[in-house]
């Protein structure tokens, strides 16, 4: 009995494999036209019944646009058994590692290093995969729910790390749950070498070279903003607008870039930002706090900024770690109520104009005013060290003191500056002549 029972399980098991290998034979014949109908060039097309069940492609070369062109050393795509066993290759998942993108006839590849991995909600049939396919090629991408967890290389050496849920259907992607960050090669932007924006949710529409994205409830930099749309137009020359908006602290930012021949040009306006947010986004000393407008002019000779000039106006701010009242009180002949013993200094206005660099700002000009004092001074920002060293002359906001302005210098740690007062034959003179008409 155990005999018949064996037997018969061996007849099942070898009858159910040369099935499969029957099927597979389809699936081959089917997938090998697919990829010949789209121009898919690959070395080598290997598939596996088990397990998983999958088919490999080797040497992936792949013209989805003009001048735009994919190669890859591995495709992995997984197939769906119960589809299988139906003479169907659905795919449940696609797996892609070392690729390159081309966007045009250059040697040097624009990403490297490319993992892609594509999971949809639903298993892709062979009729959908061809439909994708072709959509490149017409610019009417269509695609079901995908879930997408990718990185890559940038030609500068930037690191792309990118994770959503997204679906496409007729020029328009809607994603949500977007998770992304581009890791700098070095902190070219300001002081920061990581950017990193998560949204709900958003879309992105597109047409030949004119996209327009938004993010919905989006997270930039641990800076939570209501929204962010950007709009691209590459006809010509690269041109991007974008535009956040923060409305609970009525912030706006604007961003302009402008591609001039080999080099780039971003104009930023800002209104009401969140200073000491901002500053911790760029890994910058929060020396100062207060809602600030600002301006800058930014150039580069690619997309990411590398120089600038910055016109920043703070008002209801506060210096942070430094008693300038305390300061003054000691040196000019003047008093203050008890409020002077406080760690910080509130100020009403501050302006500063500075020319900032990767490594340092080097600010020309910045003025600080309260109702005591106006503070006047130049100085450099290291931002490697987070360092200040600047040069200042504080000046009593009183009438009956004006010919008073105490020079000072403050070194050391941003956060928590070190001064020294510069008793200078200039300001000696001063003191003697102010003396002098008080003795009249």
């Amino acid at each position: 009995m155990l005999k018949k029972i064996s037997a018969v399980l061996f007849i099942v098991i070898f009858a159910f494999i040369a099935f499969l290998y029957v099927q597979k034979g389809k699936i081959e014949q089917k997938f090998t036209a697919l990829l010949a109908e789209n121009a898919v060039k690959t070395s080598k097309i290997e598939f596996r019944l088990f397990p998983p069940v999958m088919v490999e492609l080797n040497d992936v070369h792949y013209v989805f646009a003009e001048n735009k062109r994919l190669v890859a050393q591995s495709l992995r795509a997984e197939l769906n058994l119960w589809y299988l066993l139906q003479g169907e290759m659905n795919l449940q998942s696609f797996h892609l590692t070392q690729g390159q993108v081309f966007y045009t006839d250059s040697t040097i590849p624009d990403l490297t290093e490319l993992q892609v991995d594509l999971r949809p909600d639903f298993p892709l049939s062979l009729q959908d995969l061809s439909v994708w396919l072709k959509s490149f090629h017409s610019n009417h991408v269509t695609l079901p729910r995908v879930n997408i967890d990718l990185s890559a290389e940038t030609a500068q050496n930037d690191q792309i790390k990118l994770k959503s849920q997204f679906a496409v259907a007729l020029n328009k992607i809607q994603f949500a749950a977007l998770d992304s960050q581009l890791v700098l090669s070095n902190k070219r932007l300001f002081n920061q070498n990581k950017l990193a924006l998560q949204a709900e949710q958003g879309f992105l529409i597109f047409t030949p070279n004119h996209y327009i994205v938004t993010f919905v409830h989006p997270v930039f930099n641990q800076i939570k903003l209501d929204e962010i749309q950007a709009e691209v137009d590459a006809q010509t020359d690269l041109s991007v607008s974008v535009q956040v908006s923060q409305q609970a602290q009525n912030t706006a930012l604007s961003l302009n870039l402008n591609q001039q021949q080999d080099s780039y040009v971003w104009t930023v306006a800002g209104t009401q930002l969140p200073l000491e947010s901002w500053l911790t986004a760029f890994n910058i000393a929060e020396l100062v706090s207060g809602n600030a407008n600002v301006e800058m002019r930014l150039f580069s000779d690619e997309i990411m900024p590398k120089q600038g000039d910055v016109e920043i106006d703070v008002t209801d701010g506060k210096v942070k770690g430094l008693n300038v009242l305390q300061l003054i009180s000691q040196y000019t002949p003047i008093n203050f109520d008890e409020t002077t013993k406080n760690m910080d200094t509130n100020f009403d206005v501050a302006q500063a104009k500075f020319h900032w660099q990767p490594t340092v700002i080097q600010v020309d000009e910045a003025k600080l005013q309260h109702r005591y004092f106006i503070l006047q001074s130049q100085g450099v920002v290291d931002l490697t060290q987070n360092r200040c060293d600047f040069r200042a002359n504080i000046a009593v906001n009183d009438q009956r003191y004006q010919a008073l302005a105490l020079p000072v210098r403050f070194f050391g740690s941003c956060q928590s500056p070190e001064y020294k007062v510069e008793i200078n034959r200039s300001f000696r003179d001063q003191l003697k002549n102010f003396i002098k008409e008080k003795l009249k």
